[in-house]
């Protein structure tokens, strides 16, 4: 393994955690204000809670009169308040890979029987086959799909948001792109997102966004509910700029530092290009490769957030190349790179963050190289 220790790249390409901002990284601990009560005002309302909130609000071109608040927990949670909070009698989404299944059959799936479901699958190509029953109480959308690395284009989420009913809340997770793709400006009620992705932050905090109809709905709580996931309690801290409990300020004070970044170095457009950049170099170099291709043959339909490549050659798999990453001893090269568990195809996948490479595509450059030589070594082992 003396070969791969020459020449490697330093960034993580884990789909979650993602890669931190490099100056977030080397900050010292005491700057986060781990320490501090995130109820101080100091802290909440005329500090780094609010901050982070105006500088969301700013990137991510959030209505006015759209409510922002932090659910710590992380995105699993915040899709079961959602859930929960805000369906009626009907509930419709896609089903396109492991995180829109985790909305439409973990979730939801626990639901009343009483409530009507329609879930739309892929087919195998990994393409929805269809729109979600738009009429429904509520309608769950993944824009990005982390596990398959499929995505609902924009002319798909538009045609959602134009015919959904006048009883319907669009519910969108973000959370594997929120950051770095530009999306279709508030077509939707609902948008959660992990900050773990294009934010750079550690695990466990979910950012939410509510319109005025969602919140009015979470008011008036359609079933009795759990404390924690009741939508109506979190939303009763919103105008101080806390939380419902004790969230990870290190974890917000993170997402601050990427805001700021990303503002400050052009905004969404830029972040949206820069993903793109890092996703086109990988493209391109899997045209030169005889071992990989991407799993997703639908450009359209293609992920340049997390892409998933199919592994081609039967004797290189994905375990067996973060097994010889490990031995580079940088263990963060093969942390997230082999397949998502439940996708069935041999695959790799490779996360195309902002933070991943800020000045271009050297990192990738640096890992594909890498990734070649273990695929030669793999092969000339079995020959």
């Amino acid at each position: 393994m003396a070969l791969l220790l020459n020449d490697l790249p330093i960034s993580s390409f884990s789909c979650g955690p993602g890669q931190g901002l490099f100056s977030v990284r080397t900050a010292p601990l005491y700057k986060t204000l781990f320490e501090r009560s995130h109820r101080a005002a100091d802290i909440s309302f005329n500090g780094l809670y609010k901050e982070t909130i105006n500088h969301l609000r700013t990137l991510l071109q959030i209505p006015t009169d759209y409510t922002v608040l932090f659910f710590p927990g992380g995105a699993t949670a915040a899709m079961d308040s959602v859930v929960w909070s805000l369906t009626k009698n009907r509930i419709s989404g896609t089903d396109i890979g492991a995180f829109s299944h985790l909305w439409c059959a973990q979730l939801a799936g626990r639901l009343e029987s009483s409530v009507s479901r329609h879930w739309i699958t892929a087919d195998t190509h990994f393409i929805p086959q269809g729109i979600p029953d738009t009429k429904s109480s509520l309608i769950l959308l993944t824009p990005n799909e982390t596990s398959t690395g499929v995505q609902l284009p924009d002319d798909y989420l538009m045609e959602v948001w134009n015919t959904r009913g006048p009883d319907s809340l669009v519910a969108w997770d973000a959370t594997s792109c929120a950051g770095g793709r530009k999306l279709p400006a508030s077509a939707y009620d609902i948008l959660i997102f992990g900050l773990q992705k294009c934010f750079g932050t550690g695990g466990g905090t979910c950012a939410m966004v509510l319109s005025p109809r969602a919140v009015a709905r979470a008011q008036n709580p359609i079933r009795p509910l759990p404390y924690f996931l009741d939508l109506k309690n979190a939303l009763t801290y919103t105008d101080k700029f806390q939380t419902l409990n004790t969230p990870s300020t290190i974890n917000i004070w993170m997402a601050n530092e990427a805001c700021k970044y990303m503002l400050a170095h052009g905004g969404l457009d830029a972040m949206d290009k820069l993903c793109r950049q890092h996703a086109d170099y990988l493209l391109r170099w899997t045209q030169t490769s005889h071992w990989i291709k991407p799993l997703i043959s639908h450009e359209k339909y293609r992920s340049f957030t997390t892409l998933t490549m199919a592994i081609t050659d039967p004797h290189i798999t994905g375990e067996k190349i973060a097994e010889m990453l490990l031995q580079t001893g940088s263990p963060n090269l093969a942390d997230g790179l082999k397949k998502y568990r439940s996708v069935k195809e041999n695959s790799l996948r490779i996360a195309c963050f902002p933070f991943v490479d800020t000045e271009g595509v050297e990192q990738y450059q640096k890992l594909t190289n890498v990734l070649d030589r273990i695929a030669q070594q793999l092969t000339t082992q079995c020959k």
